[in-house]
């Protein structure tokens, strides 16, 4: 049995926007029952009570809560704004377990879509495919999948060389095809020098 710390990023509610799903009392019961014997410490940015006028301390606590989060788990069941991304990146900066709630058909996950005017029969948000370890359609499927990861069954947890590896991916099998990109890169020597080195600068 252990404590368990997640960080629960989602969105916080501001007076002139129209209610929409955020992390619930109920949600973190339903987690807690299914995650005993462990028992659950939510870091929630949404209970505070410091000086939110302040915009550096509160990027500050949030930053914090998921530097010392065990894991980080993001409730992406409709549009979530900035903050969610940049958390998801510092998460991944400091080898944190991500999970992400984006059950089938909504904003990030959803069959037939028509982007750029390609057809992607199974998309699944670039940043939540790329940045999660688990993309799960509910409360119940993210404990078990937490479950499995305290026995170690998850495997390896996604850190920066996963971003690294993304990049190198391009490189090897999408610039060829990527003409704009192409066309901006050979236009200026500062960004070909640059693009040129990258995988070099990688470890």
């Amino acid at each position: 049995m252990k404590k368990l710390s997640i960080y629960f990023a989602g969105t916080i509610q501001k007076g002139h926007e129209i209610a929409e799903s955020r992390w619930t009392e109920q949600d973190f019961a339903v987690l807690q029952e299914k995650l005993r014997p462990h028992t659950l410490l939510c870091l929630n940015p949404a209970l505070r009570t410091d000086d939110l006028s302040d915009e550096v301390s509160v990027f500050g606590r949030d930053m914090t809560q998921v530097l010392i989060a065990d894991l980080v788990f993001i409730d992406a069941r409709h549009r979530r704004g900035l903050g969610v991304g940049a958390e998801m990146m510092w998460a991944k900066f400091h080898a944190k377990p991500v999970i992400i709630l984006a059950p089938e058909e909504t904003h990030y996950r959803k069959t037939n879509v028509e982007m750029l005017g390609t057809h992607i029969t199974e998309y699944v948000h670039p940043f939540v495919r790329s940045l999660g370890d688990a993309l799960v359609s509910s409360l119940e499927e993210g404990a078990a999948w937490i479950l499995r990861w305290i026995s170690g069954e998850c495997g390896m947890v996604k850190d920066l060389t996963t971003i690294y590896d993304a990049m190198r991916h391009y490189q090897h099998t999408q610039y060829n095809h990527d003409h704009p990109m192409q066309e901006l890169v050979e236009s200026c020597d500062f960004l070909k020098k640059t693009f040129k080195d990258i995988p070099s600068l990688l470890p």
